[in-house]
């Protein structure tokens, strides 16, 4: 019997998931990259540097004194921000070690909920006007929840690459 949210090992399931797993994890260091790139350019190569703002400008607000600053000017995202970037490099790092490439596996719900809490905690206290927390705790909630993505990520796009028909040759 098939253990829910478990892909059995299929013939060349290991070689598809390794693969998935090298691109998303070049893909997630040059997204960091990214993010450092611009304003380590701001004052060399401006208009490069702000073509790189404006690419991460739809995925966060990119308020100056909620970023971390580099050679003088605040990262392309937010400190929360980088905290999940960061976090998704950091667990797809890890995942080899935890998972492997054979079979696909979601954590468990309570790993989830438990990465989960500090990001959503600190979330809603700052909308319910508690407190405003500093950038050291945005970047630390939003690098636990980090950590979880990419084993979510694996395991869906995975499931989808190996559910896909055997391309035949021309």
């Amino acid at each position: 019997m098939e253990k829910s949210g478990v892909t059995p090992e299929r013939p060349g399931s290991g070689r598809k998931i390794l693969a998935l797993y090298v691109l998303t994890l070049a893909g997630s260091a040059l997204w960091l990259l990214a993010i450092a790139l611009a304003p380590f350019l701001a004052d060399r190569i401006p208009r490069l540097a702000a073509g790189l703002y404006a690419c991460f400008s739809p995925l966060c607000h990119q308020i100056p004194e909620r970023s971390f600053v580099f050679f003088g000017h605040p990262l392309a995202v937010c400190a929360r921000c980088t905290g999940i970037y960061a976090g998704i490099l950091s667990g797809l790092l890890a995942y080899p070690k935890i998972r492997g490439f054979a079979a696909l596996r979601l954590p468990s719900t309570r790993f989830f909920l438990l990465l989960s809490a500090p990001i959503a905690a600190d979330a809603a206290a700052h909308w319910l006007g508690f407190w405003s927390s500093g950038n050291v705790l945005r970047f630390l909630a939003g690098f636990a929840w980090g950590c979880v993505l990419p084993y979510y990520f694996m395991t869906g796009v995975g499931e989808w690459l190996l559910s896909r028909p055997p391309q035949r040759e021309a």
